[in-house]
């Protein structure tokens, strides 16, 4: 599908996770790819077309009733990948009932580094030029290396994916290019902006690109829990997994290796990625629900065969 919002339209798709049953089937022009749920309203928000002529999505979480967002052009030369809630306003970040979170997202396939690969919207949503600000340009002035706890002046963001917030607020961006994370933080602090290099556990420690990584909390409810469901999406095989423990220790980080098609506990001291989850055909987003979740669809699935085996 093009990604350059020439194509589409795309599907926004609502599930009963526990039946598999299908609540919603929206049809929205153009190529969905970030996708969130607003903390305050609850409403979706999703961001297209990831190369090119980027808009954004507002589907009513009721009606499924939706609503076309467009930008200034100032900042952005490519598309839009991701985006988070944080609730942490700024004095320009009115979006009316939603005005209790900054909304920050990524911009993709910039032309060069001396544009955003993190911006704030400003002000209102509007059909056209929303206001957007700046956070985190594609070549940073000084960016701290937490496992070499050394500072960096030469990295470049080429390859900007997904973003997801920490449990401190802090933006957590997976970048492809040079298969790190960057975390940004205040910009008061000591080190505003951080970079985690991913190697792969064993002796080996090649390099890991990933695609998706989550805290164990909810990004909406901002609830933790250590008995907890991490749903994983391949895009493949065309379904979503769910990994299931009897422990989830706060705070863990899990990351979704997307050449490798494995799902990893990260350790965000050293940047190494452990394996727990394999043979995946194209591992792709992951979500984490502070809830255990019974599969209905699959008790039943398993009890129709058993009668056939009868």
């Amino acid at each position: 599908m093009d990604t350059f919002g020439k194509g589409g339209p795309s599907n926004a798709v609502e599930y009963d996770i526990a039946t598999g049953a299908v609540l919603k089937n929206i049809s929205i022009p153009g190529h969905l790819d970030g996708l969130k749920i607003n903390p305050v309203t609850g409403d979706v928000w999703a961001t297209e077309n990831e190369d090119g002529n980027p808009t954004l999505a507002v589907i009513d979480h009721e009606s499924g009733a939706f609503k076309i967002y467009r930008f200034d052009p100032t900042l952005i030369t490519g598309g839009f990948d991701d985006l988070v809630f944080v609730p942490r306003p700024h004095e320009d970040s009115q979006h009316d009932s939603d005005s209790a979170v900054d909304v920050y997202i990524v911009t993709s396939s910039q032309v060069d580094t001396t544009t955003p690969v993190i911006v704030r919207i400003c002000g209102p949503l509007r059909t056209t030029n929303t206001c957007l600000k700046t956070v985190l340009p594609g070549a940073p002035q000084s960016v701290l290396n937490v496992a070499k706890n050394r500072a960096e002046t030469t990295d470049m963001i080429g390859d900007p994916d997904s973003m997801t917030i920490n449990p401190a607020g802090e933006l957590v961006l997976d970048n492809r290019s040079d298969d790190s994370l960057y975390i940004v933080r205040n910009p008061k602090a000591a080190n505003p902006v951080l970079r985690v290099p991913l190697k792969l556990a064993g002796a080996a420690g090649a390099d890991v690109e990933v695609n998706d990584t989550i805290f164990t909390w909810s990004e909406t409810s901002r609830l933790s829990s250590t008995a907890g469901t991490i749903f994983i999406t391949d895009t493949t095989a065309n379904k979503i997994f769910m990994l299931t423990k009897p422990y989830f220790p706060s705070n863990e980080v899990y990351t979704a290796a997307n050449v490798l098609n494995v799902v990893g506990l990260l350790d965000l001291n050293t940047g190494v990625v452990t394996p727990v989850a394999t043979g995946f055909q194209g591992v792709h987003g992951l979500a984490f629900a502070p809830t255990l979740v019974t599969i209905a669809r699959a008790n039943r699935l398993e009890k129709e065969e058993g009668d056939d085996d009868e």
